[in-house]
């Protein structure tokens, strides 16, 4: 995988605002997702081919954000044409922030189950997964979430996401003896009660970057990352093991704000984006999962080995029920927040 991308296309400007009422090919559109090396490989493998098919410039930004979003559409003033978002973005605020998708694009069958929804097409994906330190467990390591919260067993520190925007409580849950068949409606009490049973063995990472770093630093002995955050570590030596038994495929997903000023060129952007060569060229960029079923990246080893695609992998994942978490957002955050102060 080659992860050296042409660093000046990361330093991009952003569009300006265009008239909502414009009916000509615009001469730029301005995707955005979560920034970084991520957009920069976006540019690369999505919006070069794009500008050369159609002359129409592809700019970057980032990161999205749901309160600016809600910013621009309010104030009828949106500089974002496509951006990159979780899915239960677009499912909660389907028609309000986001506009409902050409029925071409709407729950498409090429691409994983689960994700994609009437405003939203999945894009990319990965995986929240367990990965342990080999020299702290040398004769092997936890085998599920059981074993990660298993602290007698397998003693040392954990860490995992200071968010419930993913899968912390499943995954407690998990640990907890429900069935991945019978995790919804999640259980709060239960899977709180079964968090705070780990707490004195557990750390937080608030970003993508600093779960790589506790990898790197080895300052933890486990840890739940995104597959597509582990691979930096991994690639820079770090002796951690992926444990692929129930771990979690995410895809995020491409939309169309609300109000954007060319919705047929984001349209248009979207197709191109989610053709299954292109995505096979933005795994090759950089390590995420292709949304596509049929792309099939040529990756190196560490790419492999944190690939969440192939079909075993896919057999032993779960798929988180979206709209049950999107429905329950609020309260599920209230939560976290007054267990994780405490």
């Amino acid at each position: 995988m080659n992860m050296k991308i042409v660093c000046a296309i990361a330093t991009l400007t952003i569009a300006g605002t265009y008239s909502s009422g414009a009916l000509a090919q615009p001469e730029q559109i301005v995707t955005a997702n979560p920034a970084g090396p991520y957009l920069a490989a976006t540019l690369e493998a999505w919006g070069k081919g794009f500008t050369q098919e159609t002359g129409i410039k592809v700019l970057g930004d980032g990161p999205v954000s749901i309160p600016k979003l809600q910013q621009m559409v309010k104030a009828g003033n949106v500089s974002w044409d496509v951006v990159e978002v979780p899915p239960n973005y677009t499912l909660r605020h389907c028609g309000t922030l986001f506009e409902k998708l050409p029925e071409d694009l709407q729950n498409r069958k090429d691409v994983l189950p689960g994700f994609g929804n009437a405003c939203g097409v999945p894009a990319s994906g990965y995986a929240y997964i367990m990965l342990y330190n080999t020299k702290k467990f040398p004769n092997g390591g936890p085998k599920d979430w059981a074993d990660f919260f298993d602290v007698k067993k397998f003693p040392g520190i954990r860490a995992i996401r200071n968010s419930v925007q993913g899968v912390t409580l499943e995954v407690a849950l998990l640990a907890d003896g429900v069935a991945p068949k019978d995790l919804y409606p999640l259980d709060l009490d239960r899977a709180f009660r079964k968090l705070t049973e780990l707490r004195p063995n557990l750390v937080f990472w608030q970003t993508g970057a600093q779960s790589t770093q506790m990898m790197e630093s080895q300052e933890v002995d486990m840890i739940m990352a995104w597959s597509t955050r582990a691979y930096p570590a991994l690639k820079n030596g770090a002796p951690f093991e992926p444990v692929w038994n129930q771990q979690f495929i995410y895809n995020n997903v491409l939309a169309i704000p609300k109000g954007a000023p060319y919705p047929k060129a984001s349209a248009d952007y979207i197709r191109y984006a989610t053709n299954g060569a292109r995505q096979e060229k933005l795994a090759e960029l950089y390590p995420v999962t292709p949304a596509v079923l049929t792309a099939k990246p040529k990756l190196d080893e560490v790419g492999m080995k944190l690939f969440a695609g192939t079909p075993d992998r896919i057999a032993t994942s779960i798929t988180p029920n979206l709209q049950w978490v999107a429905d329950h957002e609020t309260e599920i955050q209230q939560r976290w927040l007054e267990w994780f102060n405490k």
